[in-house]
């Protein structure tokens, strides 16, 4: 096997996990672990079914969104990201995979998920994030109410993980 397409394989894999890290990061409600793998300078674009996309242009205004966000009460909230396709082109790359997630908000259980369109450079020996668009494609509400007497019969909900650096 050629030099290059080892490289390409490395890259893939280190992109893999950027987007692991970010998912881990933001289960386990961790401002840090999430913008470790957002660049300086850097945009996050949100986006709800039927809604306009928001911008959040800058690290500054990136750090703010995950520092505000990140921190709140949710009992549990799991990503799983699965079918990236990547595509790499020196020391850029673009990617798109799916997310799913379940949470608990509000009260609710809710099961979500959409797409991720990515943009990363390759920064020292990983990879970062230069653009995140998450495009929320659903939403549903499993429980509308989670109680003390609905978490006793039908849902057991571990705690959310505490801040794990690997």
């Amino acid at each position: 096997m050629d030099e290059a397409k080892i490289r390409e394989y490395l890259d893939r894999e280190q992109i893999r996990e950027a987007f692991n890290r970010y998912a881990f990061g933001v289960d386990s409600s961790d401002p840090e672990a999430v913008l470790a793998v957002f660049d300086d300078p850097c945009t996050l674009i949100t986006q709800q079914p039927g809604k306009a996309p928001r911008r959040y242009e800058g690290r500054a205004a990136v750090e703010r969104f995950f520092n505000k966000g990140l921190r709140n009460d949710m009992k549990l909230l799991r990503h799983r990201i699965t079918d990236n396709l990547i595509r790499i082109d020196g020391d850029r790359a673009d990617a798109r995979l799916y997310w799913d997630e379940i949470r608990e908000q509000n009260g609710q259980l809710i099961l979500g998920g959409g797409i991720y369109f990515d943009k990363l450079r390759r920064v020292g020996e990983g990879w970062k994030f230069t653009e995140r668009h998450a495009m929320t494609t659903y939403w549903i509400t499993l429980v509308d109410k989670v109680d003390e007497q609905t978490l006793a019969a039908k849902i057991l909900l571990a705690p959310r993980p505490e801040r794990v650096r690997v």
